[in-house]
């Protein structure tokens, strides 16, 4: 339940019909001894939620996070800020849990947020990550979610594991692979596509992707051409993915 639930892909076949924006860990370079915050704001009737980093004080993240949560409630309230380090917002709906989470990391926040959210009243698999800003995030994009829970390992070819970037034509679009069965997504480009992760699998020529922080279901084929490059071919159309790095699983 993020400021847009939609999925938006570029009007090129680039459009890979895995439909996957994912997590490349783009984190803002260190800056000498200024603290930064990061903060995550939820409507506690609807779940709606937003998210800001980066501001040198708290006041000022806070408004951020409160305002990109208005775009879609008038309840909004922050649940969780974080000076140098990363906060994250974990949600279940029907019925509505949600739990934050505060760590130096933005996997550790993350499995503060699923536990916090799980002793409400949630389970693994229905608790997922919504929001995981950190302090130290570049401001330009929006911030990528840590690796979901949920995967089978050793479901994915070890082809695949790795961090993959497709070109679009106002930048790229960034994806995680990871041997564990999950996928990241996220889109540094300027077209508004919304970040999302679930769970994959892949072998023999064919894949399907699962979200479990949207709704998309995706399967298809892919190619790979040599180490650095795979095509993937899905209900979308077709494009080229090419590898940025081999296995950056936490």
């Amino acid at each position: 339940m993020r400021r847009s639930m939609a999925v938006r892909w570029a009007s090129r076949s680039v459009c890979a019909g895995v439909g996957l924006l994912l997590a490349a860990l783009s984190a803002r370079p260190a800056e000498a001894q200024q603290n930064r915050w990061a903060a995550v704001a939820v409507s506690p009737t609807t779940g709606f939620n937003g998210a800001a980093k980066g501001e040198t004080s708290r006041a000022s993240v806070v408004q951020g996070a409160l305002q990109g949560c208005a775009a879609g409630a008038r309840d909004c309230t922050v649940v969780d800020s974080a000076v140098n380090g990363c906060v994250a917002l974990a949600l279940k709906t029907n019925p509505l849990y949600y739990a934050s989470g505060i760590g130096p990391t933005r996997e550790a926040a993350a499995a503060n947020a699923l536990a916090a959210c799980t002793s409400q009243g949630g389970n693994g698999i229905e608790c997922h990550i919504e929001e995981s800003p950190c302090s130290s995030d570049d401001l330009r994009w929006a911030s990528p979610l840590p690796l979901p829970p949920g995967g089978q390992p050793g479901s994915v070819d070890r082809a695949l594991v790795g961090l993959w970037k497709l070109n679009v034509n106002s930048g790229i679009w960034v994806w995680q692979i990871s041997a564990n069965g999950t996928y990241t997504f996220h889109s540094e480009a300027a077209d508004s596509t919304p970040p999302h992760n679930g769970t994959f699998t892949a072998s023999n020529v064919y894949y399907t992707l699962h979200a479990i922080s949207m709704t998309w279901e995706d399967q298809g084929t892919y190619k790979m051409q040599g180490s650095t490059a795979v095509s993937m071919k899905g209900k979308l159309g077709t494009g080229t993915w090419v590898r940025i790095a081999s296995d950056p699983d936490p």
